[in-house]
């Protein structure tokens, strides 16, 4: 079966569905995973078949363009006419599929160009989550910016999904969707060579910092401030990770802050204490595998809603108004009423079904047939 994914050029919509793309892979099938420009090499660093469906695309910086356009125009978390590059991609990408003649669309919420390829050759569709905060109302309203696309293709409007496949552990569930395939969250958050000081035992607890890829370069670091001037407050080692934006703004760290370019997650958060964290699916659902309890900010896009889920799940908490501060730290490190809900839902992750099954029941369902509705009735009969 050939399977094309949908990634948009962005590290927290792309990486997300790559485990699910590997296991595709894994069981056999033909995978591609489109995304644009630079973000197709991260495809094929992941060891996949990459499609760029546009080239020229400097996604990072038009989206950093767009932000400030947003602040601007006060226009908060409204979702606006952004299709997340979908429209940029749309051509090249329905011309593809015409060619490849793909049995499966994949996509995340925001991946609205994989609808719009779905519905002009008759391909079913699934959608898989990134994270907490996208509902049904996110994604029609993100493919109403798809609008002139839908016209240039001749669609009238996108397929119904065969299948929504939801990444979230089963107590932290918030979805409404009747079509709805749970799945274990494998964190991709690319690859790397393991450092000697990851594993090395400093005597003290380790607390990892991070804001992601996006936030630094639209906001800075102000929300880790405490952290830069006053993390020699607490007993702790601090790893402060921060791309090529946020690094601008230090000048000088305490003693128990190692400072390091931005690191895939997953491994490092393997021996840390705590996570402190923008809020980011990817940062919040990978602290959840690794069972560690979390500090988050939550500000902007989808991060309220994840840092929301969190704390009303217990496995973690969202400072007050005065911001990250000293108090926060000791909270993180000896409440234990946080790591155990955090132990209880990574334990709860690894009882879901990992994306290999879910492929597998994915692939068979396409093979049989069925349309979206019956489709998970159908998966659900053959579990």
């Amino acid at each position: 079966m050939r399977v094309l994914f949908v990634g948009p050029p962005l590290y927290g919509l792309l990486y997300p569905v790559l485990s699910l793309a590997q296991a595709f892979r894994t069981e056999g099938h033909d995978v591609v995973v489109a995304s644009a420009g630079a973000f197709t090499q991260r495809v094929a660093e992941a060891g996949l078949v990459g499609f760029d469906a546009a080239p020229d695309l400097d996604s990072e910086a038009e989206y950093r363009r767009g932000e400030e356009r947003r602040k601007r125009l006060d226009m908060g978390t409204k979702i606006g006419r952004f299709s997340f590059f979908g429209d940029e991609m749309a051509d090249a990408l329905v011309d593809f599929a015409g060619a490849w003649q793909p049995d499966l669309v994949v996509y995340p919420p925001l991946g609205v160009a994989g609808p719009l390829v779905a519905a002009k050759h008759d391909i079913p569709v699934v959608l898989q989550t990134v994270g907490f905060g996208h509902q049904r109302f996110h994604v029609e309203g993100v493919t109403r910016s798809m609008d002139e696309a839908y016209a240039r293709h001749g669609v009238d409007a996108p397929p119904r999904d065969l299948a929504w496949v939801d990444i979230a552990p089963p107590s932290m569930q918030v979805l409404d969707e009747p079509d709805l395939l749970s799945m274990r969250y494998v964190p991709y958050n690319g690859g790397t060579v393991l450092e000697d000081w990851w594993s090395a035992d400093t005597g003290r607890p380790r607390v990892v910092v991070s804001l992601g890829t996006l936030k630094p370069m639209v906001d800075g670091i102000d929300l880790v401030r405490w952290v830069v001037e006053s993390a020699h407050e607490v007993d702790a080692e601090f790893v402060l990770s921060l791309g090529e934006h946020g690094r601008r703004e230090i000048d000088t760290l305490p003693d128990n802050v190692r400072l390091v370019p931005w690191v895939p997650m997953g491994p490092l958060l393997g021996r840390a204490a705590g996570f402190i964290h923008h809020g980011g699916a990817g940062n919040t659902l990978t602290a959840l595998s690794a069972g560690i309890p979390q500090i988050v900010f939550g500000q902007g896009a989808d991060r309220p809603v994840n840092a929301r889920v969190v704390a009303d799940r217990g496995c973690g908490f969202v400072p007050g108004e005065q911001g990250l501060v000293t108090a926060d730290i000791h909270r993180l490190l000896t409440d234990r009423s946080l790591r155990t809900a955090a132990a209880q839902v990574r334990d709860e992750m690894r009882a879901q079904d990992p994306p290999t099954v879910v492929a597998r029941r994915l692939a068979a369902l396409v093979a049989s047939g069925t349309r979206p509705d019956g489709a998970v009735r159908a998966l659900t009969a053959d579990h």
